[in-house]
């Protein structure tokens, strides 16, 4: 009975997600540039940071995404912007205490693999001209299987990376067309086999519940998809309708999104589909292969959650 009270909560809950703290809605000008100087200016000589890195850009905008970013067709603004990171690094760089280095850089958007690999090379350059990097440090990297080639995987693995996250929500037509994002199977596929290839050893793949004419039978079909091909982790979000904040999301047809009774069914479908195929369910939305760092974090205590969600980075710092 309890079991059941607390799902009935659950389900019917509008509560804020702190994903980050304070919550990106309390941002405020009052904080500028000389709080973050001093901030940095504090960290302990000698330790080691972690760094986000976000791209703000996507060749198209998939409806359901609530991130910042924006649409582009042309380089301009993408140049512009790498320009501006260029002397942020910089800024940021000369702010730190001496001896502090880089165990882990996440590199987000957006679509960062919209960047060309002449510029991630670039990129690369300037983050490494600017910072430490410890000589273990992990470097993932988020992939939009249709927004990759060769050339780019090659100038991502130049530039350290070591895991890739790799975005699929969905892999049923009528879901994809409902968001606004078209990717088959296949182009994921060769995606994934194409990381490994180049020693990838650690690939998550990002999904959501909770979409437009997704059923407990198409879920099904994606996540017997995604087992197929071995991920390391799983991260399993749940859809915010928030149209009032994302105006892109006025495109789905509101009709079309199951209730939270039907969401809660969803989560606990792909919960057992997963735990059956030997995940490790992880906090609220993450699963782990047993021997994979971030489940043996879960079991041993050692799990901390930042905004990109579950991690084993310890770092006090994320800049």
């Amino acid at each position: 009975m309890k079991h059941d009270a607390l799902s009935i909560a659950l389900r019917d809950a509008r509560v804020p997600r702190y994903t980050s703290f304070p919550p990106a809605n309390r941002f405020t000008a009052s904080v500028g540039p000389d709080d973050a100087t001093q901030w940095m200016g504090r960290i302990a000589p000698g330790s080691s940071v972690s760094l986000y890195i976000h791209v703000p850009f996507c060749r198209r905008l998939c409806w359901f995404c609530a991130c910042r970013t924006q649409g582009t067709k042309s380089d301009a603004p993408i140049d512009r912007y790498l320009d501006h990171l260029a002397r942020e690094i910089t800024l940021v760089a000369a702010a730190l205490p001496r001896d502090v280095t880089v165990g882990r850089m996440h590199l987000g958007g957006g679509t960062p693999t919209i960047l060309s690999a002449d510029r991630i090379d670039w990129l690369s350059d300037q983050l490494h001209g600017g910072f430490t990097f410890d000589a273990d440090a992990e470097v993932s990297v988020e992939i939009d299987p249709c927004d990759c080639d060769d050339d780019r995987l090659d100038a991502l693995v130049r530039a350290g990376m070591s895991r890739v996250s790799v975005g699929v929500q969905d892999f049923d037509p009528a879901v994809q067309r409902a968001i606004g994002r078209p990717q088959s199977l296949g182009v994921t596929q060769t995606l994934v086999a194409a990381a490994r290839a180049r020693g990838i050893a650690s690939v998550n793949i990002d999904l959501v519940y909770g979409l437009p004419f997704q059923t407990e039978e198409t879920l099904k079909r994606t996540l017997d998809h995604v087992i197929d091909m071995g991920p390391e982790r799983l991260a399993l979000f749940g859809y915010a309708h928030v149209p009032w904040m994302a105006q892109r999301q006025k495109l789905i047809p509101e009709g079309a999104l199951p209730d939270p009774a039907q969401r809660l069914r969803l989560a606990g479908v792909a919960r057992d589909i997963l735990t059956r195929a030997g995940y490790e369910a992880v906090g609220i939305d993450h699963f782990a292969r047993p021997g994979d760092d971030l489940a043996i974090a879960a079991r041993t205590g050692r799990l901390h959650r930042n905004f990109q969600g579950y991690t084993t980075d310890d770092a006090e710092t994320l800049i």
